[in-house]
């Protein structure tokens, strides 16, 4: 078993930092001798706000990919639009419970996640699932190994937003010692020369691949879908090219030839994600409690729908 020290965690982040975002996710992902690198975690976080100042956050979504867990840390067949490796992504999406209602207060209901179960959390369970991630020893039975290194990616300035917001959610992964690269999900398309918009949004990538993107505004499809464009794009030559599609052109050539990506993406919705251990899975705001959803709520009346969650029911 490696061993991480801070001084190894350190070589590591200042190796990476001089290789473009795309060269590190593929080197994360395909390359066989990377040391430290291999026992890495691959995080995706997005985060959602409430739209008007103060601003709070509404929700988070997270995917996380774990090497070592899969082929004891060697590379894999990814597969036709890299459906194997997609597989093996966990994705999640948390809602705030104490901010649940900002997300209703222009009269919009909360768009659907398509890549798991959406679970219900407060401020203080959420911020602890993300310092598990980030806090994850080298070896259960034996701490003085050190924690695993994390690689983070995020989508366009979804952390830059999060940095200037500390206040309202105290979480900056980029900080942390455990971080050794940061990635931005929109550039590796640019990098992998998949297009050249460095402000292209998540439809216009996905369409790239042929893939129809549903429901962006729920963090939890924002992280997948980010996962997937990056993922995507840094493999396009080993996902797409063949003798006839010399430049790797996303489509059904290569090993991608037996399906369509669309059909990919729609099996990784119906693909059984467990949710975490912890959170709720039904909860109302307007009450503040977990036996019913909002929608399904009785109490309709004003004065019910406008007072603070904190606020004990009569």
């Amino acid at each position: 078993m490696a061993v991480s020290t801070t001084a190894k965690l350190k070589s590591l982040r200042d190796l990476l930092a001089a290789k473009p975002h795309q060269d590190v996710l593929r080197l994360y992902l395909q390359s066989h001798d990377t040391g430290l690198l291999q026992h890495a975690f691959l995080v995706t976080v997005h985060r959602k706000w409430s739209a008007h100042s103060p601003y709070h956050l509404t929700e988070l979504g997270i995917t996380t990919y774990d090497r070592m867990r899969v082929n004891r840390g060697q590379p894999i067949m990814v597969g036709p639009h890299a459906e194997d490796l997609l597989r093996k992504v966990w994705s999640f999406h948390l809602i705030l419970r104490p901010h649940a209602h900002l997300d209703f207060t222009t009269g919009s209901s909360l768009a659907a996640f398509h890549f798991g179960t959406t679970i219900y959390v407060s401020q203080e369970e959420a911020l602890d699932l993300l310092h598990q991630i980030w806090h994850q020893p080298m070896d259960e039975a034996d701490l003085t190994k050190g924690m695993r290194p994390i690689v983070y990616m995020s989508f366009d300035d979804n952390d830059g937003l999060a940095k200037m917001r500390k206040a309202a959610f105290d979480f900056t992964p980029s900080s942390l010692s455990s971080t050794v690269a940061v990635l931005d999900a929109q550039n590796i398309p640019v990098q992998a020369k998949i297009t050249r918009s460095q402000t292209a949004s998540y439809d216009y990538l996905l369409k790239q691949f042929k893939i129809t993107a549903f429901d962006v505004g729920n963090s939890g499809n924002a992280a997948m879908y980010a996962t997937i464009i990056a993922i995507l794009s840094a493999l396009r030559f080993e996902i797409y090219g063949s003798n006839g599609n010399k430049v790797s052109k996303p489509g059904r050539t290569g090993q991608s030839s037996s399906k369509a990506a669309h059909s990919v993406v729609q099996s990784l919705m119906e693909w059984p994600t467990p949710p975490p251990p912890w959170g709720v899975t039904t909860y109302c705001w307007r009450c503040g409690i977990g036996e019913h959803r909002y929608e399904e709520c009785p109490n309709t009346d004003l004065t019910a729908a406008l007072m603070p969650l904190s606020t004990p029911r009569p």
